[in-house]
C-alpha cells in the first residue's frame, strides 16, 4: 500500500501558479523565441528583455509542465508547443489565455465557493448569458484558434449544403468554413450585434462575405426562416438548463427542411461525469459562470434531441479537440 500524501491536493491548490507561468510565457513570447532556435536561458532572457534568473526559473517551470523539453541546459519546444504556442504558427492558440484569464472569469472562480452554495454564477445575476455580455467579444476574438479544428470537422461532415444557420455564431468560423467547402451555400449568422462585427470581418477575410448574412439579436427570438439544410449549434447548449436547450432545439427543428440536420458541438463527458478529464472539468466553468448551465452527457443530449423531434445523434470525435460533434436529423 502506498504512503498517504497531500501532493494531489497541493497540485490542485497550486493551479493559479501554473496558470501564471503559462501566461508569462505567452506574454513574453518565450515559445516563439525557442522556435526561432534560441536554446539557453541566457539567450532567451536577452531576446525577451528579462533577467537571466527569471527566465531560467520560467523555462524550468515550463519543462515541469511538459510544455518545454530541457536537455543538458538547453531548452526546446515540444511538438505540441511548436504547433500551438509559437506565434509564427498558423495554429497558434496563445490568444486563448486572454479569455481564460479575463477579469470576469477570474472573478467567477474567486467566488466559486459561493457558486457551489448557490448552484450557479454569483458574480453577475445572469452570468455569461446576460444580453450582449462583453465577454463574448473577447471569446470570439481570443478563442477562435481553438474552434478551427471543430469548424473543419463540421464542414467535412456537412458535405454539400445550400442553406445554413449558425446560431450563436461568435467568430463565425463554423459557418464560414462550411461556405468555403460548399461554394453554392449561404449562411445566416445569429448572435449579439457586437459579436457579429467580428464574424463579418472574418467572412470578408475568407472571401465569403457575399454569401454570409447576419441577424443580430437573441438566439431564442431571432427569426431563423424555414427549410434550411443545416442548423449549427456550436458551443451554446451547455450555457442553459434542459428546458432552455430544448427550446433552442425546437427552434432549430422548425427552421429545418424535412431530413435537415442539426450539428451540436459540445464537451460531452462520459456517463460517470468524471471522464474524460476536459469535458468533465467543464462543468465547473458552467457552475461558475452561468445560472444553470452544465456539461451534458451523450444520453442527456440524446434525450433532449428526441424530445424535440430529432433522431438519435451520431457522435463524431473531433481530432485535436476535447469536443464532440453530434449530428442529428429532423
Amino acid at each position: 500500500m502506498s504512503q498517504p500524501t497531500p501532493l494531489k491536493f497541493m497540485e490542485a491548490v497550486n493551479g493559479i501558479q501554473k496558470a501564471a507561468v503559462a501566461r508569462a510565457a505567452i506574454e513574453l513570447d518565450v515559445f516563439t523565441r525557442l522556435g526561432e532556435g534560441l536554446s539557453t536561458a541566457g539567450e532567451v532572457a536577452a531576446a525577451c528583455a528579462c533577467a537571466p534568473r527569471g527566465m531560467r526559473v520560467l523555462l524550468d517551470a515550463l519543462t515541469v509542465l511538459d510544455l518545454v523539453v530541457k536537455h543538458e541546459g538547453r531548452y526546446t519546444l515540444t511538438r505540441d508547443s511548436a504547433l500551438f504556442l509559437d506565434r509564427r504558427s498558423p495554429e497558434f492558440m496563445g490568444s486563448c489565455v486572454e479569455f481564460q484569464h479575463a477579469p470576469f472569469m477570474q472573478s467567477a472562480f474567486l467566488h466559486f465557493t459561493d457558486a457551489v452554495r448557490r448552484g450557479g454564477a454569483v458574480t453577475e445575476p445572469e452570468g455569461t448569458v446576460a444580453p450582449e455580455h462583453e465577454v463574448w467579444v473577447r471569446y470570439a476574438r481570443d478563442m477562435m484558434p481553438l474552434a478551427l479544428p471543430q469548424a473543419r470537422k463540421a464542414a467535412e461532415v456537412a458535405g454539400a449544403v445550400f442553406s445554413v444557420v449558425d446560431l450563436a455564431a461568435g467568430h463565425g468560423m463554423f459557418g464560414i468554413t462550411i461556405l468555403q467547402h460548399s461554394p453554392h451555400a449561404r449562411c445566416l449568422a445569429v448572435d449579439w450585434p457586437n459579436v457579429l462585427e467580428l464574424a463579418r470581418e472574418n467572412a470578408q477575410k475568407a472571401g465569403v462575405q457575399d454569401r454570409y448574412e447576419t441577424s443580430p439579436g437573441n438566439a431564442f427570438e431571432v427569426d431563423l426562416g424555414r427549410n434550411h439544410d443545416l442548423i449549427l449549434l456550436p458551443n451554446i447548449l451547455h450555457h442553459f438548463d434542459r428546458q432552455a436547450c430544448e427550446t433552442l432545439l425546437r427552434r432549430a427543428h422548425s427552421a429545418l427542411r424535412p431530413a435537415g440536420r442539426v450539428f451540436v458541438v459540445e464537451l460531452v463527458p462520459h456517463e460517470d461525469r468524471v471522464t474524460p478529464s476536459a469535458p468533465a472539468w467543464f462543468a465547473t466553468m458552467m457552475l461558475a459562470t452561468t445560472p444553470q448551465g452544465d456539461a451534458y452527457t451523450l444520453s442527456e443530449y440524446t434525450s433532449m434531441l428526441a424530445a424535440t423531434g430529432f433522431a438519435k445523434p451520431e457522435p463524431h470525435p473531433i481530432p485535436g479537440s476535447a469536443r464532440t460533434l453530434l449530428v442529428s436529423t429532423r
